[in-house]
């Protein structure tokens, strides 16, 4: 008996499918180098803090209550206040929880004790997070809600001026004016003039929430 054997494609056949095949592996090479890419360039923008940019904040509702203060020599650097209350929403762990204070200002550049210079002028008060550790001790005695590590609902946050330690590295309060950050970290806000606050997460890399307002001259 005479079995049938398969047909052999013929050259032609051949040619005319890999001719259909090769655009589609062309694609498909693009489409992976693409994402490959994408990859590279995220890591080299986000570098560390490229996983961390992938996780939620915390939503809190976080709203200002009074600024007061003013510049030297009129008012001292100690008596301008910022109080922030929390609203609603998420507790912030206070050792996660920045805050950036913008606007106009002044602040010493040098040691106030040897020799400083009052500056004036674009202030950045930037508190690395809101931990007793760094700052005065006025500054745990203002924030007692604080002690439990968060920040809650129905809690206030209160920042003065000087609420850094003075000249020292275990500051967590820091401080530039026009740019120089070789300042003694204290800070006045001129009075009158809009600042702008913003509540960060560092684990998500996210703001929280941003907030402007007027500063009331200190009487």
């Amino acid at each position: 008996m005479n079995r049938l054997l398969p047909a052999t494609p013929s050259s032609d056949y051949l040619s005319k499918n890999n001719n259909a095949v090769s655009p589609v592996i062309g694609a498909i090479l693009l489409i992976l180098l693409t994402i490959l890419l994408a990859g590279i360039t995220a890591s080299v923008v986000y570098g560390k803090d490229y996983s961390t940019s992938l996780k939620p904040a915390p939503m809190a509702v976080i709203e200002v209550e009074s600024v007061v203060g003013g510049v030297p020599d009129r008012v001292r650097y100690e008596e301008n206040f910022i109080v922030l209350t929390h609203r609603g929403g998420d507790s912030l762990q206070t050792d996660s929880t920045k805050i950036l204070i913008n606007g106009e200002g002044s602040s010493y550049t040098g040691a106030v004790t040897r020799g400083g210079v009052k500056r004036y002028g674009n202030l950045l008060a930037v508190y690395e997070d809101l931990e007793y550790e760094g700052k005065i001790p006025l500054y745990k005695k203002r924030n007692v809600d604080l002690s439990d590590g968060v920040w809650s609902a129905g809690e206030k946050l209160v920042l003065n001026g000087y609420d850094s330690i003075n000249g020292t590295t275990a500051s967590s309060v820091l401080v530039s004016i026009n740019g120089m950050s070789n300042t003694s970290n204290n800070y006045g806000l001129k009075q009158n003039t809009i600042i702008t606050i913003k509540v960060f997460d560092r684990e998500s890399n996210k703001i929280i929430a941003e907030m402007k307002h007027k500063v009331t001259p200190a009487k």
